[in-house]
């Protein structure tokens, strides 16, 4: 069992002086009941404030085509940004050093890509998934087995998207792993199922402002206990590379590998993946479309470039004292928790509202995971 940081327990850490305590606990079921919140006001909103009927499948799926163009971009944002993102990238900084971070210039020309070539396509044929263009251009067989291979690939992502929060909860809770997973599961079907798409993108949106404001926080809070960004750029100097032009295929990191992989993986989630183009079909106009994707290209690389950033203050925090190599920790992913619990664990609701954060990443991706493919499984046999 694990409670807190310090020591090493049980291949985790407990620590007597920071604990998770109650103030902790309620900014987290703050962000919870929100979300459930959320839901239950969209769906009662779409039955019984307007009409008095079910919402129809195009209000359900698309929001009826009449969303707002910033909500939308914020639910993108989110939707990308998962937990795996907020505690992954800093460790990739602190092991592998700064090459990684040129992965925003590959989501700038791939944001430039899909606004010009991919985006006026899907609005002008108004289709009610991404695979209905390879019917229309193929046949139906090929839009089933895309369709098919999306829902596989996205079903197979799930558990990563829970699990990595999940541990890190534990990791300064100790509450089982399996039990939170599935509370915060169980919370983000609640509020998918009965809100549609609106409840997800409006969810999203204050979502990535309580993950921002965590993160930002957990930032502000480490830079100034160590003196200052120039002290943390300074200690972490042998962490910032930008120019391995090495073309070998074995390299982890390249400016090659970086941009131009980066801008593959990127412009085929942004440009043909479903969880993008539903959010992009739910506005009224191409040009809100093409903003939208303008604002989520600066949104994800500034929370990139955040998360890069407290990399190299974890860096700058253990350069002497890997908590890995000194058991302090199982995984690279518990180094942020292990720093967040250690820095600012003294602050109350401060922890809280990293985890929250770690969370809201989580939920986001999984809602609108759930949203997606079940309009793509509807499509694929209902219609």
């Amino acid at each position: 069992m694990t409670n807190g940081v310090g020591v090493a327990v049980n291949g985790g850490w407990q620590n007597q002086k920071f604990q998770f305590d109650i103030v902790d606990y309620a900014v987290f079921g703050a962000m919870l009941l929100l979300s459930a919140l959320t839901g239950l006001y969209y769906g009662c909103r779409s039955r019984y404030c307007k009409t008095g009927e079910a919402p129809t499948l195009r209000e359900y799926l698309t929001g009826s085509g009449n969303m707002k163009p910033f909500p939308v971009a914020m639910s993108l944002v989110a939707s990308y940004i998962s937990g795996v993102t907020i505690l992954g990238t800093p460790a990739e900084i602190y092991n592998f050093g700064t090459q990684y971070w040129l992965i925003v210039v590959a989501i700038w020309i791939s944001g430039i890509v899909v606004a010009i070539v991919y985006v006026p396509v899907f609005c002008k044929l108004q289709v009610n998934s991404s695979y209905e263009y390879l019917e229309l251009r193929f046949n139906r067989y090929v839009r089933t087995l895309a369709s098919v291979l999306f829902v596989l690939d996205e079903i197979m992502f799930l558990p990563i998207l829970i699990y990595v929060p999940s541990l890190a909860f534990n990791q300064v809770t100790g509450i089982d792993i399996h039990l939170i997973g599935t509370i915060v599961c169980v919370v983000c079907i609640f509020y998918t199922v009965l809100g549609g798409l609106k409840a997800v993108v409006w969810t999203d949106t204050w979502q990535i402002i309580v993950m921002f404001l965590s993160v930002v926080v957990v930032v502000a809070l480490g830079t100034s206990s160590l003196g200052g960004a120039a002290y943390v750029w300074e200690r972490s100097s042998s962490r910032i590379l930008i120019s391995n032009f090495n073309p070998s295929p074995y390299e982890r990191h390249t400016v090659f590998g970086v941009i131009i992989g980066g801008f593959i993986y990127w412009t085929s989630f942004n440009a043909v993946n479903q969880t993008m183009v539903q959010r992009y079909l739910s506005l009224p106009t191409e040009n809100q479309a093409k903003m939208s994707v303008a604002i989520f290209t600066v949104g994800v690389s500034v929370f990139v470039s955040v998360c890069c950033f407290t990399g190299l203050i974890i860096y700058a925090t253990y350069f002497d004292c890997d908590p890995l190599t000194a058991g302090r920790i199982r995984a690279n992913d518990q180094l942020l928790p292990l720093f967040v619990m250690e820095t600012v664990g003294h602050l109350r609701g401060v922890p809280g509202l990293f985890i929250a954060g770690v969370f809201g990443a989580a939920l986001s991706s999984l809602s609108v995971i759930l949203n997606s493919t079940s309009m793509v499984i509807y499509f694929i046999y209902f219609v």
